[in-house]
């Protein structure tokens, strides 16, 4: 390779030596191994390309495809972490900046999604996409990417910059945090673009894009994040009221986590994962990082690459007051009657192992069953790190619209209307409807349903936060009597835990960010 790697010498010096019999457009020549922004936006096919890329940083192992669990998802009164060092540190309330690990990579991954969607929002026009609903199409997903992005961003940092446009100044390349009312403003304002942009469905390869319904899906939790609960209602009626999504029955309850039926419709938005064989650690290239990663963080003590986690005790014993079994069965693996493992072993033969390690940390085995990869085969059957699970993430289920909505109408005191929605819920899960109920007694009933219906999808920990409850039930003195993190000892801290530290990479480059309270 040394002799090759000098051949490059003796041309150069005969150029030098001779100029004129050299000419200069040998040293002009175009990389064909990149791409130009000056020419890149030259078609619609350019576009989707774009459209299609922005959506990578997303799924990707850095962010929803795994780390954004470990640090953020874990973090509720649902999950005794084990402690496994700096990996799940955030999740169990002991990390600090600079010391604990993945706070890095959300930020990183959604602001590099964030910088696509705005080169997407600026550079796509008439001209190079002439079809004014292919168009729409691509403008629309860009809004929504980018209000999805800033969504979380301000609801996991809480303090963080808002991109708008792609930088071009020193002062844009160093943007400071801005007030949570305004992210919070650009992104309903993002979402109502999306969402009179978009079309109420898609076919073909492009089905899983977000569409009109996600838009106003997303509107309205925002609104209702942000209190405005009359707004969240009206987000809300016109998802209802568009007559495209339904619960799934009960027979198929399953279906709402596994492969078998994904964007189906109960489905609002979900985020497209693939099990395949490529497999490169949070690479941002074609072809890899789509696959679920998540079961790391899912799958039970035994079979978690990671120390895994259990499920606390008071969530089993609401199902079990609730007198569940539909939902119960595909959220919670414990010991109860007809209870499945890994490809339909029996429990008690296929956790053996699971229930040997939480018989040794005192704790109850039961462990979670949504995105654990179970529905793929036996254990053996799922590959060690999930690079074979391919289960969609749903982000947004018609179930939990129908929640959102009771909520927003209960907190404007139309509890009885509320009722309907909630019960809607409750039929399809087959248990006893709620009526009478007080706007108290409403909004316990909401928490409650919420817990049945949502467990393991990655909103308990936000819920918490914003009904103001996540120091009652992870502080020092648990409501649940037993803490909830009481394997590592980790104890919610109020004006600290709410959010996770900025990374501190981050703050040494941008001078203009400051670190959250109490890190």
């Amino acid at each position: 390779m040394k002799k090759l790697n000098n051949l490059w010498i003796l041309p150069l010096l005969a150029c030098l030596m001779l100029p004129f019999s050299c000419s200069e457009d040998l040293l002009d020549q175009v990389n064909t191994n990149t791409v130009s922004t000056g020419t890149f936006w030259a078609n619609a096919d350019d576009v989707k390309l774009a459209v299609n890329g922005m959506y990578h940083p997303i799924t990707n192992t850095f962010f929803w495809g795994r780390i954004i669990h470990t640090g953020a998802m874990l973090r509720s009164d649902v999950f005794n972490v084990r402690p496994f060092d700096a990996n799940t540190a955030m999740s169990t309330f002991q990390g600090e900046a600079g010391v604990a690990r993945w706070a890095t990579e959300p930020w990183q991954e959604a602001y590099k999604c964030i910088f696509r969607a705005n080169a997407i929002l600026e550079n796509v026009t008439a001209d190079n996409v002439p079809d004014a609903a292919q168009r729409n199409g691509f403008l629309g997903q860009a809004y929504f990417m980018r209000a999805f992005c800033h969504w979380y961003l301000v609801n996991l940092y809480g303090n963080v910059p808002l991109v708008t446009k792609v930088a071009t100044t020193e002062e844009e390349f160093f943007p400071p945090q801005a007030a949570q009312s305004a992210v919070w403003a650009q992104i309903i304002a993002d979402f109502e673009a999306a969402e009179g942009l978009l079309p109420a469905s898609w076919s073909g390869n492009d089905v899983g894009r977000p569409t009109s319904g996600s838009a106003a899906g997303f509107v309205g939790k925002s609104k209702l994040y942000s209190g405005d609960y009359a707004g969240a209602e009206a987000a809300f009626v016109r998802v209802v009221g568009s007559g495209n999504y339904a619960l799934l029955p009960a027979d198929r309850y399953h279906e709402n986590f596994d492969e078998s039926n994904e964007n189906n419709e109960e489905s609002v938005f979900e985020l497209q994962f693939l099990g395949i064989d490529a497999f490169a650690w949070g690479v941002d290239i074609p072809g890899v990082g789509t696959m679920g990663n998540f079961h790391i963080d899912y799958a039970p003590p035994e079979k978690s690459p990671d120390q895994s986690h259990f499920i606390n005790s008071w969530v089993k014993d609401l199902f079990e007051a609730n007198g569940e079994t539909v939902r119960r069965d595909q959220t919670l693996a414990y010991d109860y009657p007809g209870s499945t493992g890994y490809g339909g072993v029996a429990f008690l033969d296929d956790f053996a192992g699971d229930i040997a390690v939480a018989d040794a940390d005192g704790m109850e085995p039961i462990f979670t069953r949504k995105y654990a990869g179970m529905d793929i085969g036996v254990r053996d059957d799922v590959d060690f790190l999930g690079t074979n699970v391919g289960n969609n993430w749903r982000i947004i289920r018609y179930a939990d619209i129908l929640l959102m909505h009771a909520e927003a109408l209960n907190e404007q005191g139309k509890t009885a209307d509320a009722e309907t929605f909630l019960n809607m819920v409750r039929m399809r899960a087959q248990v006893a409807p709620k009526t009478g109920l007080s706007q108290a007694d409403m909004r316990q009933a909401i928490i409650d349903e919420r817990v049945l219906e949502l467990t393991g999808e990655g909103h308990r920990f936000f819920d918490l936060v914003r009904w103001g409850l996540a120091d009652d039930y992870m502080g020092a003195s648990s409501l649940h009597g037993d803490h909830p993190k009481s394997l590592s000892g980790g104890v919610f801290v109020s004006n600290k835990h709410e959010y996770i530290w900025i990374p501190v990479s981050e703050l040494s480059a941008n001078p203009n960010l400051t670190q959250n309270p109490g890190y």
